[in-house]
């Protein structure tokens, strides 16, 4: 099993007329149907939200790396 974990910063716009509650609301909301930046980016959307500037969608350098045997099987 491997994990790669990346850490982005990405820049969005809320409207003016959203308060610290509400912003709140709509990043929990987005979490609960995660797949991946794109798509959280996406479910920000509805609320006003967006990301004009676009983000980094590389996977080259992950910010975190592990690897870990869980299961393993001798052949004789």
């Amino acid at each position: 099993m491997e994990t790669l974990k990346y850490e982005r910063e990405i820049e969005v716009e809320i409207p003016d007329e959203m308060t610290d509650e509400q912003l709140n609301r709509a990043l929990s909301k987005a979490e609960q149907h995660f797949g991946g930046v794109d798509e959280f980016i996406y479910a920000l959307k509805p609320h006003g939200i967006t990301n004009p500037n676009g983000f980094d969608q590389s996977t080259d350098s992950p910010e975190y790396m592990e690897a870990e045997c869980t299961d393993y099987e001798r052949i004789d």
